[in-house]
């Protein structure tokens, strides 16, 4: 029987990420104008890009590579306020609006994808791991590059396509099948990506509290 995974749009403040898998999360507009200029001009002139972001088969094949920035080493160090500010500022929002926290981020980061970049297929964790979520959270500038969602046991069935639009945010089972395409124009398609163990909470502390960083 096929693994289709539902995609759900709930209003803010009404959604409910105690169960995960199967599941994906679409929201717009969560980040103010203001916030979402600052993310997008960080991201657009951080200098840690690299052409480094690689995927290859279990035979060792390249499957993809395209651009990524990597801030996972700032959190082992200092927690999520070792973060560049502004993406410090971006998570807290997440947490604090949708109620949970990653206890346990195993990437934290920027991905970028210029035209023919596509990414391969490729999951971001376990199957049906119910303590995982993978977060994504579109800027940058006004282009096309649709996430592409496929079945759980055919990974040539594509179930679902979700639009890239700047401010969009994207809530998900990791362990569905999904690939990013590149834009089809000259601009750049990016994400900001949190992707780990999580875990939902009444109430969700400040991420500047001492015992939230501990890893």
């Amino acid at each position: 029987m096929p693994r289709a995974a539902t995609v759900e749009t709930p209003a803010l403040g009404t959604a409910d990420l105690s169960r995960i898998v199967d599941r994906v999360l679409v929201f717009d507009d969560v980040l103010s104008g203001t916030h979402l200029l600052l993310l997008e001009r960080w991201a657009l002139q951080t200098p840690h890009w690299m052409l480094a972001n690689s995927a290859h088969d279990e035979h060792g094949k390249a499957q993809h590579r395209i651009w990524g920035a990597s801030y996972i080493q700032a959190w082992q160090r200092n927690g999520w306020p070792g973060l560049p500010p502004i993406l410090f500022s971006t998570v807290a929002t997440v947490f604090q609006q949708f109620r949970f926290i990653f206890t346990k981020p195993e990437y934290i980061g920027l991905n970028g994808q210029s035209r023919g970049q596509d990414a391969s297929i490729h999951i971001d964790c376990a199957p049906d791991a119910s303590d995982q979520l993978s977060l994504l959270v579109y800027v940058g500038e006004d282009t096309d590059g649709d996430l592409l969602l496929y079945d759980k046991d055919d990974r040539q069935r594509l179930v679902h396509r979700i639009a890239f639009r700047p401010n969009r945010m994207v809530i998900m089972d990791g362990s569905i099948p999904h690939q990013a395409h590149a834009p089809s124009d000259d601009k750049f398609r990016m994400s900001v990506i949190v992707r780990g163990a999580y875990d939902c909470r009444d109430r969700v502390p400040d991420v500047s509290e001492e015992h939230f960083r501990s890893k």
